[in-house]
Order: C-alpha cells, then structure tokens, then sequence
C-alpha cells in the first residue's frame, strides 16, 4: 500500500489574524503557490478543537482523544502528583514573555520560550521552596512545557501558542475554577520578576519568563499505554504532545530532519511530520520554509504516486490531498493568508 505523508503545522496562531507576525504587512507577504494551490484543491473540514484531537484518533483512538493533553503527558512520562494528594490535576504550563503595548499587555511573538534542561531543574527547585506551602506542585519534562499538579479544578487555559504576538486575554483560564489558576498566575508573575534565572537570561540576550501559562487540563480521561490500533506511522518533530502518544503507543519518534529528503517515502508506512511555525524568524518565513524545503518534495511524490494522499493539519482545519484531485485546475488560487483567516 502506498504511504500517506502527513504534515502537523504546529503554533499557528490563528485565532487572531490568519499569521500575521509582528511587523508583517499584506503588502510584504510572498505567495507561496505550492501551499495556495493545495488549500485551493484539497478537500477540507474543520478539526475540533484542533490537531491534538486528530492525532490522538490515529495513534490510539476515541479514549486518546477524549483524554486532557497534560493527563496525556503524564502518563506517558509516567509522572504522578505527589503522595497524599493522588487525585490532583495536571496542567501543562508553558513559560511565557508578556510585553507592554499601546494599550494592553500582549504575548511576544517569540514569547514562548523553552527552558534548558538546568533552567527547568533550578526553576522546579525554587518553586518547591516559594510554593512548599501550597497545594501546587511543579515538574520538569525537559521539553518546552513542564507540568503543574494542583487541586481538580474545573478550569484551564488555552493554548498559548494561538496568541503569540496578541492580547493573550481570550486565551487565559475559564471555567468555575478559573480564579484559583489566576491567582496562582499572579503569584508566579511576582515571583518570577527579577528571579536569578530570569537575570542570567537577560544576560545572554533571552526573553525572560514573565509567567507559566497553564493549559491543557480539561477533562480528565485516563491515557493509558495501549497496543497500537491502526496501522504503524514515523512520527517525525519535537512536540510535547505528539511525542506523549507516540510514547504510550510504543512508536518510534525522531527528530525533525532539515528536509524532505531525510524522510524514506515509499519504503512502507506512512509518515507524520511535525513542523512548528512559532520560529525565531516569524510565521511568514516558517511557511517559507516549509515550502521549499517540504511541500515541494512532498508534491513531487503526490505526482509520481508514491503517496497515497497527502494531508496537512493547520489551525482549526484538516487538508486532504489525493492524486486524483491534482486535476482540479479549476479552483482559483488565494493568497494563503485569505485562506486560512
């Protein structure tokens, strides 16, 4: 059978307007054709709430999918709260950078950061000592999220990569428990402000952490290692997440190659590639990339039928592209920041 190659186009902030970086205008945007032409032929649906979902289907089923992103996490790092509190809740946190606009406080569009593995381990530490009077509890995962262990809540923020270079306001915790989440971000803000490590970081040039964004605690469905149900995939790409159900799963994760090139099309399975968009350079230059340095090969091998079907997830929205429907020249292309407002 012929491989499927599929493209996680991760931290697109597209809940506000459809990619547009810090400084970017509509006039000083290229058109990439090969990603216009594939939104333009595609076959298109709406994710709900966005990829996550999508790939826990495929890696596990409905259980995976119905499960919380940070229980998912900890149960594949086989992380647990700490003893006497065996019933707390886990959240995700990611250290974030605020600055000061015009008139509110927006989240840098680099402002997610990622911690070192030392960065992490001294910051848990000294949370341990601020917080030892606290139902909280901070672990370090060395990737770019850590994990947060407190009471069960009804309350979690959203992702913050959906607001990188915006008012991070729509994205901060909801639901009936969602003051006690902002008074702990409150807390860790003041606590952080000035922190050594945060000093040492402005030192070399780094974006300090202003706070730890909790999210990804809905529902608290367990996520258990489970044999795989579907037919064997390459998961390619660094993400928390995506690495946590390939871990239950028993597949096998590598890092992102540098392009298409490194990733072995028609030697069987299929293929998963992860590609984050939230880079130094901005959005606008990571599709750049992305482009050229992947979706050019990937429709090299549509064309010659070593795929089966390409597929790229962005946003809210899957895209599915067949051999059969290359044909639909027809379809106008849009510039791809109409597309995917």
């Amino acid at each position: 059978m012929v491989a499927e190659l599929v493209f996680v186009l991760a931290d697109f902030p597209w809940v506000r307007d459809s990619a547009q970086d810090s400084g970017d205008t509509t006039l000083d945007r290229p058109r990439l054709p090969l990603l216009e032409t594939l939104l333009a032929r595609a076959s298109a649906r709406s994710l709900q709430p966005d990829w996550r979902g999508w790939l826990a289907l495929r890696a596990g089923g409905g259980a995976w999918a119905a499960a919380a992103p940070a229980a998912t996490v900890a149960a594949a790092w086989e992380l647990r709260p700490v003893a006497g509190r065996e019933r707390d809740q886990a959240w995700l946190v990611s250290p974030v950078h605020y600055f000061a606009g015009l008139d509110s406080v927006h989240l840098h569009p680099a402002g997610l950061l990622r911690l070192d593995r030392a960065e992490q381990q001294a910051l848990v530490a000294d949370f341990a000592r601020v917080f030892a009077d606290s139902p909280w509890t901070l672990q370090a995962l060395d990737r770019r999220e850590l994990l947060l262990w407190g009471p069960a809540i009804a309350a979690s923020a959203a992702d913050p990569a959906l607001f990188a270079g915006s008012d991070p306001s729509p994205g901060l915790p909801r639901g009936e428990g969602a003051a006690q989440l902002r008074g702990l971000g409150a807390e860790i803000e003041m606590w952080l402000y000035e922190h050594p490590l945060n000093l040492e970081r402005q030192q070399r040039g780094e974006l300090p952490v202003t706070t730890l964004w909790p999210w990804g605690g809905n529902a608290q469905v367990a996520a258990t290692r489970a044999p795989r149900a579907t037919r064997p995939a390459q998961l390619y790409g660094r993400d928390t997440y995506a690495e946590a159900l390939w871990r239950l799963s028993g597949g096998s994760v590598q890092a992102l190659p540098q392009s298409i090139d490194e990733v072995p099309i028609g030697a069987g399975g299929d293929h998963i590639v992860v590609f984050p968009l939230l880079q130094p350079e901005g959005v606008t230059l990571a599709l750049q990339a992305f482009e050229q340095h992947w979706l050019a090969g990937a429709w090299r091998a549509l064309r010659r039928r070593q795929l089966s079907r390409l597929t790229l997830l962005i946003g809210p929205h899957i895209y599915r592209l067949g051999w059969l429907q290359l044909a639909r020249v027809w379809r106008a292309r849009r510039p791809w920041w109409q597309r995917l407002a």
